[in-house]
């Protein structure tokens, strides 16, 4: 007997109430920002400039960096708190019946408003003292480089939220977190983390460094350097007594070191490894944590000296907890794991202990060693602690960790030019410094060519590649539909044979071990084969879990190209049920065993997927899958003219991040602009 499913959640745009309900929000935040705006830059008294006040009367930072600072990064941690949540879900249970019909959406969307009003808040309090370079917005109204990288990301992560909902009704649901408007709303949110190490720069650049009141950080700063100056010589050459004798110029040192560290959070890309239900090739994992982890661990070695890497990976290491512990209030959803990456930084760390020169050349070797020998040690943590499939076969070790290390000297470069801005923007005592060689050599494009070297990367290797062509079929008895993929001779489509340990398939709670004969030569070679069930919307029943998602290892039997599920699979209800092969170095392909029929989608992917036992199945594309919500008629060219804006847009954005950040250091030595408030 086959299953009848609930009704299928819309799977096009958004409802008409919940858009308005979206403007309300919006309108409800923006107009009184718009009024403090007129009044603030008038000189008259706001609420939100008293707050600032209050806030600058105790960090010392000016109002234009303190307050929006704080309000950004409590802004992140509810986007976090939301995606974090919100991703999960999906997994477990499915599309949603609209944008705000998901709880989790609430936290995201306050999120992207209220930091993108972070931007609106420190242009509006921007006035004397201001740092030496600033951008005009009006003949009387200037702006610090760090408000604009706020205003840019918050502007494209709002313009995500409405751009999604067209982009449902254009193409149909995309659920993967790297769908191109859910990379607007989420890399707007990554990216504006880089607004406070910028602000906090040119904060101190104006006199008024962070945590300059707070030695006590300083203290810990300058004890730790004297301890392991007695254990390591390097450690005493680069950080001698003399340059430790100021703890309020450490404390600030040690504050911007901790906030570098925060900026690591674009990691946050890296959640569909976390959860074990990849969408993109394992080559992007590697890419994107040899780049990141190079970027920051080596910014934060050259800003703060000897355990500046240390002292990021730490900061990591906290980010990471904290986005678990809030998330633990939510009950019955997969928890997010996360790689340690403490091997990138001590590979630096121990670069540093042999190596005096701190220029280009030294930041390319040391993400060289991060992303290559340091993610090498990843290997146990990932079979330890991260959610199956991973980690790959250790035979794709070598492609691993080769495109980790490139991304790797890329991230390098990055950090070194990162590193390098903030120092000369925030002119803090030269006395006080590490002894850092090579800091101060020409290297203008080293960070433009450590970022152009990722993105070459990850458009090589992350879009997924197929095997061969299918054609869907759909055939139809009365209301029953079922759809089936059948290989288009010629195209070397890899076939797979599906057989079960029980006759039980498409019955209420079957739960069965899936085996799956192929071509041995096929998949030999395959970074993994796994099973994926999902969207199983809290149907339980016996060992099935109850958050509807499972996700197994296929095992060897002994026998050529033969692969057993390692536990049984409900094959029934609204379980989508797929077996995935992924092989070096971008196809991935799925055999779809089962999924329901689903009405709301239009096309031939809509009928009851079920594999009969014994029956010979083709490896799918993935994203056909996975994306099954997809409409099936969309012409090519508004595909690609679609994904072609968005991606210009971020290249645009970023290019716009590197010219904030370069204009502003190279404004090193010229006189501060001044602008005062009118007389109230």
């Amino acid at each position: 007997m086959l299953l009848a499913v609930e009704e299928a959640p819309p799977a096009g745009g958004a409802a008409l109430d919940q858009v308005l309900i979206a403007f309300a929000a919006f309108a409800a935040i923006y107009i009184p920002l718009g009024i403090f705006l007129l009044r603030e830059r008038d000189g008259k008294p706001t609420v939100i400039g008293r707050l600032a006040d209050r806030v600058s009367a105790v960090d010392g930072l000016p109002r234009w960096a303190g307050l929006p600072s704080y309000l950004a990064l409590v802004s992140l941690i509810s986007c976090a708190f939301g995606v974090y949540w919100d991703v999960p879900i999906h997994m477990q249970n499915g599309r949603d019946e609209g944008p705000l019909a998901n709880p989790s959406h609430f936290p995201i969307m306050f999120g992207i408003f209220f930091f993108l009003a972070a931007g609106v808040i420190s242009a509006g309090l921007a006035k004397d003292p201001l740092p030496r370079r600033t951008v005009r917005l009006t003949p009387k109204w200037r702006v610090p480089m760090g408000t604009l990288v706020l205003l840019g990301a918050g502007m494209i992560a709002a313009a995500g939220f409405p751009a999604d909902d067209v982009w449902h009704r254009l193409f149909g649901q995309d659920v993967t977190e790297w769908g191109p408007t859910h990379v607007m709303m989420i890399g707007g949110a990554v990216t504006c983390i880089l607004a406070v190490p910028l602000l906090l720069a040119e904060a101190a650049q104006v006199g008024r460094p962070a945590a300059r009141r707070w030695t006590w950080i300083g203290g810990l700063a300058t004890g730790g350097l004297r301890l392991f100056g007695r254990i390591l010589p390097p450690v005493r050459r680069e950080a001698p007594e003399a340059v430790l004798a100021d703890r309020a110029a450490w404390s600030t040192r040690l504050f911007m070191t901790i906030v570098i560290g925060i900026c690591i959070i674009p990691v946050g890309f890296l959640m569909e490894f976390d959860l074990g239900v990849p969408q993109f090739p394992a080559a992007t994992m590697f890419i994107i944590s040899g780049f990141l982890t190079a970027w920051i661990f080596t910014a934060g070695r050259l800003f703060f000296g000897p355990g500046g890497a240390l002292v990021t990976w730490l900061t990591y290491l906290g980010v990471r907890v904290l986005i678990y512990a809030i998330t633990l209030p939510v009950p019955d959803i997969h928890r997010a794991h996360w790689l340690l990456f403490l091997g990138p930084a001590l590979c630096i760390e121990l670069l540093a202990l042999v190596v005096r020169n701190r220029g280009p050349v030294f930041a390319a070797v040391g993400g060289l060693l991060a992303g290559g020998a340091g993610l090498a040690t990843e290997w146990w943590w990932m079979d330890v602690f991260m959610p199956y499939p991973l980690p790959p076969d250790a035979q794709q070790m070598p492609l691993m960790l080769t495109v980790g290390a490139i991304a790797g000297a890329g991230g390098g470069l990055l950090g070194w030019s990162f590193a390098r801005h903030l120092e000369r923007i925030a002119d803090l005592p030269e006395a006080s410094a590490p002894l850092r060689e090579g800091m101060a050599v020409t290297g203008r494009w080293a960070g433009t060519a450590g970022t152009l070297a990722f993105i070459v990367l990850m458009a090589v290797f992350a879009p997924p590649g197929s095997a061969g062509e299918v054609e869907v079929v759909k055939d139809c008895a009365g209301d029953e539909c079922r759809t089936t993929y059948q290989p288009v001779e010629g195209t070397g489509v890899i076939m797979g044979q599906v057989s079960y340990d029980d006759d039980c398939i498409g019955t209420d709670g079957c739960l069965t071990r899936v085996t799956v004969r192929t071509d041995e030569d096929k998949v030999e070679d395959a970074v993994w084969i796994s099973a994926l069930a999902y969207q199983g919307r809290h149907r339980t029943s016996g060992d099935v879990p109850g958050d509807g998602m499972l996700s197994v290892a296929m095992e060897a039997t002994g026998r050529e190209g033969e692969y057993r599920s390692a536990e049984p699979l409900p094959i029934y209800g609204n379980w989508k049920v797929l077996i995935r092969l992924h092989l070096a170095p971008t196809t991935m392909v799925s055999i779809p065993v089962h999924m329901p029929a689903d009405t709301a989608i239009d096309g031939p992917a809509s009928g009851l997927v079920q594999v009969d036992d014994g029956t010979d199945a083709a490896f799918v594309h993935e994203p056909f899958m996975l994306q099954r919500e997809r409409k099936p008629d969309v012409p090519v060219w508004l595909w690609t003219t679609m994904y072609g804006v968005v991606i210009a847009s971020w290249l645009v954005l970023l290019a716009f991040y590197g010219w904030l950040y370069a204009a502003a250091a190279g404004a090193s030595g010229v006189p501060a602009r001044s602008e005062k408030a009118p007389a109230s």
